[in-house]
Parts: structure tokens; sequence; C-alpha cells
């Protein structure tokens, strides 16, 4: 749990409730000690988080901010995420959430409706790169991507696109930023 971020993810002040796991192993990870066993976790019950979460709630509604759920990715605990928001809904904070839609439909599903804003952390739009570096499913990604495209407004995504150091050549991520843009995405970082 990482607290009083401002603006970084969404408006406002927000808290982060990193989650542990991905189903991506990136070859430049920013949070590899959400797989790798090196760093400490502690399992919560929702009430256990909210009891943690709610000091900030001053900061949440005077600035519009909330809480992100980032990780590793946070959409292996979609059930935990749509018990939490069902649960404290009446806070009035915001919900964010942070992901490489590297997950079964299924847990997409499970939070749609729920989530003020998606943050999604894209690799790369290039089917073999993207499989290179993140030794993940393309297919699934973008089937995901799609997904939320389809079903979500165009305000409430975010993509994130990196360029990586030693992996990108050129204008690849451009190539990336275009194909996304002829998706119809409109935010992209």
């Amino acid at each position: 749990i990482s607290r009083l971020r401002t603006y970084t993810d969404g408006d406002g002040v927000s808290t982060l409730v990193g989650s542990m796991g991905c189903p991506l192993r990136c070859g430049y990870c920013l949070n590899p000690n959400t797989c790798d066993g090196s760093s400490k976790s502690k399992s919560m019950t929702v009430d256990e988080l909210y009891e943690r979460v709610k000091r900030d709630n001053i900061y949440f509604l005077a600035t519009s901010g909330g809480i992100v759920f980032g990780g590793g990715d946070p959409l292996l605990y979609s059930g935990f995420i749509s018990e939490f928001i069902n649960k404290y809904r009446f806070t009035k904070w915001k919900f964010y959430l942070e992901s490489s839609l590297s997950v079964e439909l299924d847990s997409l599903r499970d939070v749609i409706n729920l989530i003020d804003c998606f943050y999604i952390d894209c690799k790369d739009m290039d089917r073999k790169r993207y499989e290179l570096y993140t030794k993940g499913d393309y297919e699934l990604f973008l089937k995901n991507l799609m997904f939320l495209r389809d079903n979500v407004s165009e305000d409430k995504i975010r993509i994130r696109l990196p360029k990586i150091s030693g992996f990108h050549k050129s204008n690849e991520v451009e190539l990336s930023y275009k194909k996304l843009k002829d998706m119809g995405f409109k935010y992209i970082e």
C-alpha cells in the first residue's frame, strides 16, 4: 500500500493497493518483487484493506481521488476488487485499475462496470515484439483490449505505451501508437 500519491493515476490524491503476481515475465519489469518472492506480502480481507486506506478519506474527497489497484496485475484478484468496491462504494471514492490485461476475460468482466478509469500497460502492438518481451499471449491481451474498448467509454481508458531502452528500435513505439489510435483509443501516454 502506497499512500498519498498525487495525480499519477487518476485525479487527485490516491492510494496504490499493489497485488502480488503477474501473468507476464517482462524483460524489464518495474515490479519484479511481485513475482520473484523477494517481497513480503500480506493477505487481507476487504474490511482489513478498508481499515488501512480509510485514513486517506479526507484527501480522496477533497481532491476527487481514491484507490488505485495495481500490481503485479490486480485482475488476478478481480473477485476481491469487485467485493471491495461493491461494499465500499458509499465512500464516493474513485476506483482506478492498472493492468496488462493478460488475464482471462472473466476477470475483466468482474470489474468492468466498477472502475472509474483503466490504466492499460501496453508493452507493444506488434505480436512478435510483445511475445518476445513479455513471454505473454498477445491474442489474449488484444482480445481483452478490444473488449474494454467496446464496453467502456473512451474517457475511462488510458493506454500506457513505454519506449523500452535496448528493446525498441527507431520508430517501433510510434508504430504501436498509430495502431492504437487507428483502433480508436484517444488517451495514449
